[in-house]
């Protein structure tokens, strides 16, 4: 990474910071002074820092995966290695922008539902700080350690999660798969079926993420606050 791409990252994360803890200490003196609310500073910090990983992170990350699922898949085209084998991690390389595809609008909508969804869902699971509570006393409850309290929150928060979005995804990707066998599509076509399914795996993927994320907050908010 350039000097100046480091400079301009550090210099972007003082500003959110100084706006969020200025955000943080304005909301909590305004709910308590002019409602009828008792919220707590640990609440309105979990509040908006989920906030900023449902509405902020979730576009960042859904945008970085997209662009790597597609660098994977360039790398699989010309058999620079082989689907199976293990694969570069997250980040490693550096990656062309993923090929220009023209939405329909109907896509468009669906994929603007699915972003409401995934928004909504994750401020609905862990902007709540008693369900971040209430989850890690459930992970405690079940673990022997910390050790095993990190594997089990990988288990519940990760790969569970995951594995429910791919399984919703693996019917039409194996339709897709079918008309990809058939044959006679257009280029275009099939540029439009790949760009669908990198669209969907990466907005999973990303969707797990910015979970992760969200309940790391929370943990920590409730661990050292």
């Amino acid at each position: 990474m350039k000097p100046v791409q480091v400079v301009k990252i550090l210099a972007l994360s003082m500003v959110l910071t100084a706006v969020m803890l200025m955000g943080w200490i304005g909301l909590v003196y305004a709910v308590n002074t002019y409602t009828v609310i008792a919220i707590t500073a640990e609440e309105v910090l979990n509040l908006i820092l989920v906030g900023f990983v449902a509405v902020i992170g979730l576009p960042i990350l859904h945008a970085a995966t997209y662009r790597w699922f597609w660098h994977i898949r360039r790398k699989q085209a010309a058999g620079e290695f082989l689907l199976g084998e293990e694969m570069p991690g997250f980040g490693s390389e550096s990656t062309q922008p993923p090929p220009r595809i023209k939405w329909r609008a109907r896509q468009i909508a669906v994929y603007a539902l699915l972003y409401l969804v995934g928004m909504s869902s994750l401020m609905a699971a862990y902007a709540p700080l008693g369900h971040q509570e209430a989850l890690t006393s459930f992970l405690w409850r079940f673990s022997a350690g910390r050790a095993s309290f990190s594997s089990l929150v990988q288990l519940v928060i990760v790969f569970l999660p995951m594995a429910l979005c791919f399984a919703c995804l693996i019917p039409l990707f194996e339709a897709d798969r079918k008309r990809l066998t058939a044959g006679g599509l257009s280029e275009q076509e099939v540029l439009d079926i790949r760009g669908r399914q990198e669209w969907l795996s990466s907005f999973a993927t990303a969707f797990v993420m910015a979970g992760f994320l969200a309940f790391i907050a929370g943990n920590m908010i409730l661990a050292h606050l």
